[in-house]
């Protein structure tokens, strides 16, 4: 399958904010007579504009638009970058395609060729675009992740501190996220600034006091942002935490469970969460190698072009290393692309529990098309289906168990009824040499998951899954 090339880059956690402007436009006038038009005025030192022949060529779209370039060039009132021009122009072909499919110049397509190699000149963090509407209407980066030991860890940035302005801009300045990525990326040894904020402390739900601020300058340093990070939880279970799909993700994963399974020691290693939450997508041919990991047989996705002819059809190879390993995969609202494809494909073959939020639903492939120029388009040329032919653009993956980001409190069913353990003179559990049963799951997995909501669920699920899977012999 020729997959390597095809990008799945989808949503970035996050809403993608645009600061817009408004543009006084006066009426053109027509460059082209007709021969019911008034003849050519002559401008001195250019000869007139002449009408071209109907037949010109099967390429007279094209021509009307060299023809336009030229007229702007020889007659706007000022001098004109035509690259500028060009570039322009062709953000405004794709710009009537779907959200997608975009031209990128030279300097963003750079920015998408480090992500998907996963290295570049950074200062170790990644951030969502946020827009707030109190106390003031403004955009601001929120910090969801820092690459452990990088340059912003060392300058004491946390997870959930606020980025108001880069370099003494504000944010809203860069015109969306990728721009804004872009002033903070560079080349290593180079230094940046900007305003970090952090929120102040809430005391039910409010703020207690006022954000601290400062002025942070890092120095950017080559950045090898690993794509998977790995936590053992305790009585077997691991955790993975899939940031995207880079090219070397698939056997970062594969990695991680091997170091999991290792902690686990002689009792061995139970069952795994897959994080893709937040997770935006990236290389087709990563996803596939990830379901690939955990599925033995079958189709894991099909790609459909125009009026929905197949153009190809991925599927799973035999002897993979973690087939028979419980899995939960967890997923949120920012799951995008090859997320979907991931969570759909072990879904259907019903390899893994899906638990979270739907997905986000972009159900596109997105192929790179270098211009020769450094610059890249960035074209959607086919949908993606799950094994079962289940279409995502636009509707997600619905998850098995739908779980939401806050605790939800324990209300009882039944208050008037007292228990048994509530009579009086009531059996005692243990004088029949059975230890009690906990009333609360404060296990060590559940623990290690800590105050995230999602985690939780996830682990409780995939430790219910690890002993329906030991019950007949022994772990896999």
């Amino acid at each position: 399958m020729r997959s390597a090339g095809l990008v799945l880059a989808g949503v970035i956690a996050g809403a993608t904010g645009v600061v817009g402007w408004q543009q006084a436009t006066a009426q053109p006038a027509s460059a082209v007579s007709s021969p019911d038009a008034a003849p050519a005025v002559t401008r001195p030192g250019v000869e007139p504009v002449k009408a071209a022949p109907v037949d010109y060529s099967r390429y007279r779209k094209l021509d009307l638009f060299a023809r336009a370039l030229t007229i702007i060039e020889n007659y706007y009132v000022r001098p004109v970058d035509g690259e500028k021009l060009i570039y322009s122009a062709i953000g405004g072909l794709v710009g009537e395609l779907d959200p997608h499919s975009e031209f990128l110049p030279p300097r963003e397509a750079r920015l998408l060729r480090e992500d998907i190699e996963g290295s570049f000149g950074g200062v170790g963090m990644v951030v969502v675009l946020r827009q707030e509407t109190e106390p003031q209407a403004r955009y601001v980066l929120e910090v969801r992740e820092l690459v452990a030991k990088g340059p912003a860890e060392r300058a004491g940035v946390q997870i959930g501190d606020l980025i108001p302005a880069i370099e003494g801009k504000p944010v809203g300045h860069f015109f969306d996220l990728r721009r804004a990525i872009m002033a903070m990326r560079g080349q290593p040894g180079t230094s940046v600034s900007f305003t970090l904020e952090r929120p102040a402390p809430k005391v039910d739900d409010k703020p207690a006091g006022k954000p601290t601020v400062r002025t942070v300058s890092v120095t950017r340093e080559f950045i090898d942002s690993p794509a998977v990070t790995h936590k053992y939880l305790g009585e077997g279970l691991g955790y993975t935490k899939l940031r995207d799909f880079s090219e070397t993700s698939a056997r970062e994963l594969s990695d991680a469970i091997a170091q999991l399974r290792d902690q686990a020691g002689k009792a061995g290693l139970a069952g795994v969460v897959l994080d893709l939450r937040d997770n935006g997508g990236g290389l087709l041919d990563q996803a596939i190698s990830v379901v690939d990991l955990f599925v033995n047989e079958g189709a894991i996705v099909r790609t459909r072009g125009r009026r929905g002819e197949l153009l190809d059809e991925a599927r799973a190879l035999p002897g993979q290393p973690w087939s028979k390993l419980p899995l939960v995969v967890l997923v949120n609202k920012a799951s995008a692309s090859a997320s979907e494809v991931v969570a759909g494909a072990l879904q259907d073959h019903r390899r893994a529990l899906i638990v979270g939020e739907r997905t986000y639903g972009k159900g596109s492939v997105q192929a790179p098309f270098e211009l020769g120029d450094g610059s890249m388009l960035k074209l959607t040329i086919a949908l993606y289906y799950t094994p079962n032919d289940r279409l995502i653009q636009a509707s997600g993956i619905q998850p098995d168990v739908v779980v939401g980001t806050e605790f939800r409190a324990y209300k009882d069913s039944m208050p008037e009824l007292d228990p048994e353990r509530a009579q009086a003179r009531h059996l005692k559990p243990e004088d029949f040499g059975y230890p009690p049963a906990a009333l609360v799951d404060d296990s060590e997995s559940v623990r290690a998951a800590g105050d995230d909501a999602q985690l939780r669920a996830a682990v409780q699920h995939l430790r219910a899954l690890a002993q329906i899977h030991v019950r007949g012999g022994r772990r896999g």
